[in-house]
């Protein structure tokens, strides 16, 4: 598909955010250690967003999306950077051991379901750039099935290494289509 047909097909899931993948499309996505978030923290994203909301109120429907956009980056720097200097959260990722199996499982379908551009391995979170390649249909690989093998795969050995069970990454992840 040329570059004027990327809206044409578009996967869109939903779970706590919306997800929106075009064909061709680069994502940035960004996932993070389980970890409990401190109440306080919740209270200013709630305070934030209700200040948003209150901002809005008598603005056009457009004028209302535009303004959302910006308000939902915000948010996301936000949560960003209170994930990176969050002094309780785990730091599992900090073990080489860890953070070669996140690495690995990354590199594992680079080249067959995506095109991996570009990491960082935090000690509580992982940014990564990828391009979903095409499948035969011409459809991309979705993402939610990519980072679910990878999440899982990468908890079950970071799990065994930690000689413990349970809940390693936060549900979800945090995707942004790159625009170039």
């Amino acid at each position: 598909m040329g570059k004027t047909e990327i809206f044409n097909y578009r996967l869109y899931y939903k779970r706590y955010l919306p997800h929106i993948q075009p064909v061709d499309a680069v994502l940035f996505v960004t996932y993070c250690l389980a970890f409990q978030y401190p109440d306080k923290f919740h209270v200013q994203l709630q305070k934030r967003k209700i200040r948003f909301q209150e901002s809005i109120k008598n603005l056009s429907k457009k004028e209302k999306m535009k303004k959302a956009e910006i308000f939902n980056k915000k948010q996301f720097d936000f949560t960003d950077n209170f994930i990176a200097n969050f002094k309780d959260s785990p730091k599992c990722l900090r073990n080489d051991k860890i953070a070669e199996i996140v690495k690995y499982s990354l590199f594992f379908q680079d080249k067959n379901e995506y095109d991996l551009l570009c990491y960082c391995i935090m000690p509580n979170h992982v940014y990564i750039l990828i391009k979903p390649l095409l499948k035969s249909e011409g459809k991309p690989y979705p993402l939610f099935p990519i980072m679910q093998k990878h999440k899982s795969y990468t908890a079950v050995e970071a799990n065994k290494i930690l000689n413990r069970s349970g809940k390693f990454w936060q549900c979800g992840y945090y995707d942004h289509y790159v625009r170039l």
